[in-house]
């Protein structure tokens, strides 16, 4: 299959659903479905939105804490307030080390699970929390020796190029929580969810019986699936421009101008014009289309020319036939 057609075949518009959902591990798809179904509790649904459920971990956890005296009040607004409290704790910054407003900046330990839920429950303000999980203590690094490559994401033939996930390559050490610390502080950018999976580079057995790394440009990385909140996609990708993918109305005006903002600068039609000579120099200059090659284009050719011809001499001597026999 050629580059533009699975291009244009990427290119068609997302199905609707979450990113995350749709770049699960086929492993972890697997252990979900057999794994066995948790009875979840609905939250009472406010102002037309979908209700949302309660694992039941988190029910447990939410009727221990009402039973305590924490989320008072009504039900429906203590389980929206819960919820809510859910999502910052796992929007937290993980293995932070913070500073508290109330001690005049003094640095201490991130809160547990259950100092978050109780502190919130407790009614104090969810501002505070938000305050002190900001300011984080942290240790200038000067030349940090990291590599983090922005790749194109992975799409199947056929299948449809999703926007909001990026694709990055990180060293093996880094972690999840590193790779969000660093696009949070760096670009601002915030993270729906981080996949990881890790590359081994291919070994082989030399003479002596040594087992070691084939030499050459391949090395082990990891590899990071990360969802946005925003879509991005690459400036010089005019296909999905003209596929309708975004643009509207004006993506073929919009995918005009970028080529032209490309050349410009990229020099991209020169680029594919030293390609060309460089691939008919390969060939040995332009022999490659002369009648002696053996490619396919000529020998149907030369086919076809025998066969007319045999078809000619056939009906050459059946008229000779003809006019003898009269």
């Amino acid at each position: 299959m050629s580059l533009l057609f699975r291009r244009t075949l990427a290119s068609i518009a997302p199905t609707p659903g979450p990113s995350s959902a749709r770049t699960l591990p086929t492993a972890v798809r697997r252990r979900r479905e057999q794994a066995i179904a948790t009875p979840a509790v609905a939250v009472p649904e406010v102002a037309g939105k979908t209700p949302k459920l309660l694992s039941a971990p988190l029910e447990d956890l939410f009727q221990s804490l009402r039973l305590k005296g924490q989320y008072a009040g009504d039900e429906a607004s203590a389980r929206r307030h819960f919820l809510k409290t859910h999502g910052a704790y796992r929007s937290r910054v993980r293995g932070a080390v913070v500073s508290s407003p109330a001690a005049d900046g003094a640095a201490s330990a991130a809160p547990t699970r259950a100092d978050f839920f109780s502190a919130a429950g407790a009614g104090e303000a969810d501002a505070e929390a938000g305050k002190a999980a900001t300011s984080v203590v942290g240790q200038r690094v000067y030349l940090p020796n990291i590599q983090i490559r922005l790749m194109r994401n992975h799409t199947a033939p056929g299948a449809a190029y999703d926007p909001f996930v990026a694709t990055f390559r990180i060293p093996p050490s880094m972690t999840k929580h590193d790779l969000r610390s660093y696009l949070s502080a760096v670009y601002g950018l915030a993270v729906t969810f981080i996949r990881t999976d890790n590359y081994v580079a291919p070994v082989a057995r030399f003479a002596g019986g040594q087992v070691r790394k084939v030499a050459g440009s391949r090395k082990n990385y990891k590899r990071a699936v990360v969802g946005l909140t925003e879509p991005f996609h690459y400036p010089d990708d005019v296909d999905e421009m003209r596929a309708g993918t975004y643009g509207a109305d004006r993506a073929e005006e919009f995918a005009q101008a970028r080529e032209k903002w490309l050349n410009a600068r990229f020099y991209t039609d020169e680029e594919m014009n030293a390609k060309k000579r460089f691939t008919m120099k390969m060939f040995k200059g332009w022999r490659w289309r002369a009648s002696t090659h053996d490619n396919a284009g000529n020998t149907i050719r030369k086919i076809m020319e025998r066969r007319d011809a045999r078809e000619r001499a056939i009906a050459d001597a059946a008229a000779e036939a003809r006019e003898a026999s009269a």
